[in-house]
């Protein structure tokens, strides 16, 4: 499973594979970065750890959300 970050870099929000430098999607609002990732990773499998603005972790997403743990029984 991929892994993602999405995090605040010089006054924009952007969306990175671990690991790499490439920004895959940006926008100028958290809110705008979650729904542009949500759009990317329809037909992607991966998990997105979403940080805040000072870099702290907030939340983790697994997509497809029907892959993610927490909505499994057990």
């Amino acid at each position: 499973m991929q892994r993602y970050h999405i995090t605040h870099e010089d006054d924009r929000w952007v969306l990175k594979e671990e690991g790499d430098r490439r920004v895959l999607v940006e926008a100028t609002t958290k809110e705008e970065i979650i729904s542009e990732t949500r759009d990317y990773m329809k037909l992607r499998t991966g998990s997105v750890k979403i940080h805040t603005q000072d870099g702290r972790i907030e939340e983790e997403r697994t997509y497809p959300r029907d892959q993610d743990p927490r909505e499994t029984c057990g």
